[in-house]
């Protein structure tokens, strides 16, 4: 039979609230003489699983509220916002974990279902943020908003009131026995609490306090909650309660309250203090010692305990806030188990590190942008092109932007890129150009006075803004324009040149200057035909072989695969009329003659002295030669063009073979 029962309800929140004392007095205690802190809690999170399993036995049509059932009726009088501390920051905790929607932390956790605090920290505005989601229609809405805004406020409070007018009717199936029995367990475990010492143990002093750089020790203007030092305590014969540390801020010439606007201590990623900085009365003194009281912070015996000093500065400092700072921690104040107080300050002693620096640096200084090679870079290709109409798009080079340690995102206005056409000009083969950045294609282009060798300006005006600490790709896409015969062959290539670089016009926090701009990448060139071949190389090889009483030779060997399209090839058996090439030393200068046997082979089927590679096939062709020097010479082999004609007859038509570096061999040592 289901009743409504509102004795039961009140019965029911008691042990609830009789959980969340104890679990509340356990979670901040290292041990116990008979019963570590570990069982204890893990004994009430057992308890407290047992009350989750009772609500999950009320009907659907029912609603079982715990954390109302012993807040409300309550009205809360006043907004609330980070770093705010009371009662009523309290009981706001235990109305929000009420709602399995909007709980503040998880089972076990500080600031969860019995073991809320009286600070608004992070995790309550969390709560706060989800209870006005939920309620958007109510509380969002009405205001124009669409996001929650983590302050608990006059709208998120006069609904909150409104639903804590009076405590809840619950109605429970037969749960009275059930509830008997936790309260019971509750009583045998404040019993075994009576026989166990859950406070400080010992006669604590301070064994260490080190302050170290923290992960900020370059700081903007104008930035908020850096970390700036890191100050790690350890005590030894017991353990401690901190309850009051001072921090000195000091840099010559300077005052700390016109640099920062607050200073706040965080323990594990959670702000346990926040003071206003911008409030020359908020100092102990002249010196610029803020003092942080009623830490209540737990330190076990002879276990670390870090603190992370954080600052927000406030904007356009003037010079003499901006260098470097001092932080040091002054004092320091505790309690041990018999409630004795000590003070360490100056007496720290040689045996503590109470002293670190950082810097405040001018909003932007470390704002940059880097051009740099990219590896998807397109390697060197033939580029086919129309006799009678303008060409496809073609990515002939792309690079990266890295704004590497920027600590501001960057924005880009404009980027120049240099582009250089082979025996021609850039006017009369190239049609249009187009910047694609991180997936903006940039279309604004102005194209400078310049012949076979130009500057292109495309203007970003702002529509890119590259991600602090990103690096992203730019594609440079050309379009070009009929290509006449005497232009077959010709090539085209791009970079961003050092100056290029130093021409970028970007914004971090301010216009980035040639200090902050630099870099440089560039292209593989790009032959464009309408008809002929296209050839990639496959392998490079160099032996030598001894003979005796007789002069060593080299053995250096090329192979290529070479494409028709358009048309049929036809490449002479002949190496002295097909290819073109050389030996070098590896500094690039030619070798002497020496003696030479050169030999061409080819997949290509042969006739009438030449291998023919029919439209659209690909054939391999192989270029041998073996070098007597007749003394000691250090050399290797390029390849450097080869030469073809539509038909069987004299070549008419060189493709030369790039980059350069691709088609060489290594270099090998012939001795005499």
């Amino acid at each position: 039979m289901t009743t409504i029962v509102k004795d039961t309800t009140a019965k029911f929140a008691v042990a609830l609230v009789a959980v969340a004392m104890i679990f509340s007095a356990f979670a901040s205690t290292a041990s116990a003489q008979e019963q570590s802190a570990e069982d204890l809690q893990q004994m009430i999170n057992d308890l407290l699983a047992q009350v989750s399993n009772l609500q999950s036995q009320v009907g659907t049509e029912t609603s079982m509220v715990t954390g109302p059932a012993s807040v409300c009726p309550y009205t809360w009088t006043r907004n609330l916002t980070s770093g705010a501390t009371g009662m009523d920051v309290m009981m706001l905790q235990q109305f929000l974990n009420a709602d399995p929607d909007t709980r503040v932390a998880a089972a076990g956790s500080v600031g969860s279902a019995g073991m809320e605090t009286d600070y608004f920290g992070p995790a309550t505005g969390a709560a706060v943020a989800k209870y006005q989601m939920k309620y958007r229609a109510e509380i969002l809405t009405p205001l124009g908003l669409v996001a929650a805004t983590q302050y608990y406020g006059n709208s998120t409070r006069s609904h909150m009131n409104g639903s804590c007018v009076s405590a809840p009717v619950v109605i429970i199936d037969d749960i009275e026995e059930d509830i008997d029995d936790i309260e019971e367990d509750i009583d045998d475990i404040e019993e075994e609490d009576d026989n166990s010492s859950m406070t400080l143990r010992g006669e604590a002093s301070l064994d260490s306090l080190e302050i170290d750089s923290a992960s900020d020790d370059e700081i903007e203007e104008g930035s908020s909650n850096q970390e700036v030092a890191e100050v790690t305590v350890e005590f030894t014969d017991g353990d401690a309660e901190i309850s009051r540390m001072d921090v000195k801020f000091e840099r010559a010439g300077a005052d700390a309250f016109n640099a920062f606007e607050t200073i706040s201590l965080w323990v594990d990623g959670d702000m346990i203090a926040e003071r206003d900085a911008d409030d020359e009365d908020e100092f102990q003194n002249d010196e610029m010692t803020m003092r942080f009281s009623g830490l209540d912070l737990f330190a076990e015996e002879d276990e670390e305990v870090e603190i992370v000093v954080a600052v927000s500065t406030q904007n356009n400092l003037d010079s003499e806030e901006i260098g470097q700072w001092d932080v040091s921690v002054e004092s320091m104040r505790f309690f041990d188990a018999d409630g004795v107080a000590t003070t360490e300050d100056d007496g720290f002693g040689d045996d503590f590190s109470i002293a670190e620096t950082f810097t405040i640096q001018v909003e932007g200084t470390d704002d940059e942008l880097i051009v740099k090679t990219s590896s998807n870079d397109p390697d060197a290709a033939t580029l086919q092109v129309e006799d009678d109409s303008k060409s496809d798009w073609y990515n002939v080079f792309t690079f990266d932007l890295d704004t590497d340690d920027s600590v501001n995102d960057i924005e880009l206005n404009t980027v120049d890129v240099t582009v250089t056409v082979s025996s021609s000009t850039y006017a009369l083969i190239v049609d249009d150009a187009e910047l694609v950045i991180d997936g903006v294609t940039i279309d604004d282009v102005t194209v400078d006075a310049g012949t076979s060798t130009v500057v292109l300006t495309f203007d970003v005006d702002g529509d890119v803004t590259i991600n602090a600490g990103d690096r992203v790709e730019a594609e440079l896409m050309l379009r070009f324009k009929s290509l006449g015969l005497g232009n077959e062959g010709i090539t085209v290539m791009a970079e961003v040149t050092s100056t290029n670089a130093d021409d970028i016009d970007a914004e971090g926090a301010d216009d980035l200057d040639a200090t902050q701009l630099s870099g440089a990448a560039d292209g593989d060139p790009h032959t464009l035909r309408t008809a002929g071949v296209d050839v990639s190389l496959e392998t490079t090889s160099a032996d030598t072989t001894s003979v005796e009483a007789a002069s060593d030779y080299g053995t250096y060997s090329i192979e290529v695969e070479v494409t028709a399209f358009e048309q049929d090839v036809y490449i002479s058996t002949d190496p002295a009329v097909a290819v073109g090439y050389d030996l070098e030393s590896s500094a690039g200068s030619s070798t002497a003659a020496g003696t030479r046997t050169v030999v061409l082979e080819s997949t290509g089927d042969e006739s009438a002295g030449y291998f023919e590679v029919t439209e659209g096939s690909t054939e391999t062709f192989t270029l041998t030669v073996t070098y007597t020097p007749g003394e000691q010479t250090a050399a290797r082999m390029l390849l450097q063009d080869i030469n073809f004609a539509a038909t069987a007859i004299a070549p008419d038509q060189t493709q030369t073979t790039l980059p350069e570096t691709d088609y060489r061999t290594s270099v090998v040592t012939i001795n005499d």
